[in-house]
């Protein structure tokens, strides 16, 4: 790693809540929690990241960030001056188990803001059915009107000149069966609700990202953006596409880019590929034995140059219930380390 490399890391840490507080009917012991903090902080330290976004970060959060990045800065072995001492955390959505996103930094951090609700003007509707002329009477909008997990936003402010860059934390509804009694709890039903949910939560984000991408560009266009997280689908399902948004041209390395084009965002995995993988070799989650790379980041063109290399780890994610919990409902909610793999993206000359 070059001295001047910025080194990005995401984590789904997996419902990492303070020892004592309940959630899901499960709850961590203080030697559970700490034994999982020190699991956190070694991959952090393996990664040697500058900047972490954090997702599943449960009640008394500050506590959780703060545990975090003691222990990342007792394994570092980095040698780096700057130590993780900088922190944002989202608030939680209304309605939500207190789960939430942030970001942990080695470098300051500024104007930090929490997505909750969907963006002003933004609704979905769809036709009612049997009619195809564009009349407001004929749409039904869906009652979706936030984010399931709150979207953490926030500026990172590398030293000695170096230039600024905002961060996204994403944590999208997942595929999880939304199920409903008055349906029998109807599997197929609930993954339609959960479908729908998670459209919506990305065709508001790209709402967002369409006044927003312009305004920075406008107002200091050496300012970067990245969006990381747990988007809970793949680099090339409809969700994330919606996200990344629409090009005038193929963007990349060696590319012309239009003035739209600039104020769009690329798929690192899909950077990755150009140089070196197959996306069916990427996997960061295993669900329905389907290995799926759910955990990603999306980057302006800024950083598509200096893109060097990303890289997942996801060994752990095979024994992420290695924790004795005395019933299966214990077991399926809190582990020893994460369901997770870590997304790890570096990008070159970022730093002085």
């Amino acid at each position: 790693m070059s001295k001047t490399s910025l080194r990005v890391m995401s984590m789904n840490v997996e419902n990492l809540f303070s020892p004592g507080i309940q959630f899901y009917k499960s709850m961590y012991s203080q030697q559970e929690y700490d034994e999982k903090v020190d699991w956190i902080g070694s991959m952090i330290s393996q990664c040697q990241a500058h900047v972490v976004g954090l997702v599943e970060i449960g009640e008394k959060a500050q506590k959780c960030a703060n545990d975090i990045m003691q222990a990342a800065n007792n394994k570092d072995k980095t040698g780096s001056k700057h130590k993780f001492e900088f922190k944002y955390l989202a608030s939680p959505c209304k309605g939500s188990t207190k789960i939430r996103t942030g970001v942990i930094s080695r470098f300051k951090l500024t104007g930090g803001e929490s997505l909750s609700t969907y963006p002003k003007g933004f609704r979905a509707d769809l036709y009612k059915p049997g009619t195809n002329e564009d009349k407001k009477k004929n749409w039904i909008e869906v009652p979706s009107k936030g984010f399931s997990r709150p979207v953490a936003k926030v500026t990172v402010n590398p030293p000695k000149g170096a230039n600024s860059f905002n961060i996204f934390v994403v944590h999208l509804k997942s595929k999880r069966p939304n199920k409903a009694a008055h349906d029998g709890f109807n599997e197929a039903i609930g993954i339609v609700r959960s479908a729908i949910q998670r459209n919506i939560e990305a065709g508001a984000l790209r709402y967002y990202f369409d006044t927003f991408l312009p305004n920075q560009y406008k107002k200091n266009k050496k300012v970067a953006t990245i969006a990381a997280g747990d988007f809970n689908d793949t680099p090339t399902s409809v969700p994330f596409e919606n996200i990344r948004g629409t090009f005038d041209t193929v963007p990349g390395p060696a590319s012309k880019w239009s003035a739209a084009d600039k104020k769009r965002l690329v798929s690192c995995s899909r950077l990755h590929l150009k140089i070196s993988a197959h996306e069916d070799k990427l996997y960061s989650y295993v669900h329905n034995e389907s290995f799926t790379l759910i955990d990603q980041m999306l980057v302006t063109e800024h950083l598509v140059k200096k893109f060097a290399r990303m890289e997942i780890y996801n060994d752990h994610v095979f024994r992420h219930e290695e924790m004795s919990s005395p019933t299966d409902q214990e077991k399926q909610w809190k582990s020893a380390v994460s369901d997770h793999g870590v997304v790890l993206v570096e990008f070159k000359g970022m730093l002085k």
